[in-house]
């Protein structure tokens, strides 16, 4: 018992002693700001197809005046508003409306940051909904809303990027549904 008291003692003062490995967060900050002052189009037509399960869908997403219109083909029950996406009779609060996640505006200015196993979150903290960008180097690769009662999210995962300034692959994930957006061409 006295050596194993011994070996515990000489354990915890072996690692407290030791150094710490700390991994820094390598970004270019003026890159990451690029997603805060992207310029998003009044007017725009989205061309494109939802992939939902197995099922692929031609789909086209427009704005005109301010309004909205999703036509997807031989699917009913998608909508979008705003920042709510209705899918099947429920309703999804978006991170943000859907042309500042097509066209890359993720970040207000209000956000603070913190880095995290290499990556750097970006948070924003409401009330009822907490908002969070996650960047893996200069490149964001996730979007969330979650809701802080019940911990429920909304989360967009981000795929590769055009060089026309829009994102070609988005993967949202509702309740544990997920519905992918493959972005061909886009008229603004």
């Amino acid at each position: 018992m006295k050596y194993a008291l011994l070996l515990f003692a000489l354990q915890f003062l072996l690692f407290s002693c030791a150094q710490k490995v700390e991994r820094k967060c390598v970004y270019n900050p003026k890159a990451v700001a690029l997603y805060k002052d992207r310029r998003v189009p009044e007017n725009f037509r989205i061309y494109g197809l939802l992939k939902y399960g197995p099922l692929k869908f031609p789909m086209m997403l427009a704005k005109f005046d301010g309004y909205y219109t999703v036509k997807v083909a031989r699917a009913k029950g998608i909508s979008i508003e705003g920042k709510t996406l209705c899918l099947e009779g429920k309703c999804y609060i978006l991170p943000a409306p859907p042309e500042d996640i097509v066209f890359g505006k993720l970040l207000t200015g209000r956000e603070y940051s913190f880095c995290r196993n290499g990556l750097i979150y970006f948070r924003q903290r409401g009330r009822i909904y907490e908002r969070l960008v996650v960047f893996r180097g200069s490149k964001p690769v996730e979007l969330a809303i979650i809701n802080r009662k019940d911990n429920r999210s909304v989360k967009v995962i981000l795929g590769s990027e055009s060089d026309k300034g829009f994102f070609r692959e988005l993967r949202f994930i509702l309740d544990g549904r997920e519905v992918k957006l493959l972005i061909e061409e886009v008229e603004i």
